[in-house]
């Protein structure tokens, strides 16, 4: 997961526990699971590639 995603995850996080979560904040939470989920399945190295060599 990179930095921004965690960000974001914590973020719609604190959204859902104040009970403050709209379905446009349903719908990115969704979207950012299904990408970390696609992320999951690339072999380490291209993560490392991807998120680390900026």
């Amino acid at each position: 997961m990179s930095p921004e995603q965690l960000k974001t995850l914590q973020k719609l996080s604190q959204l859902f526990e104040d009970g403050a979560a709209n379905p446009s904040h349903i719908k990115q939470l969704s979207c950012l699971l299904a990408e970390i989920n696609q992320l999951s399945n690339w072999p380490e190295e291209n993560l490392e590639q991807r998120y680390f060599s900026r």
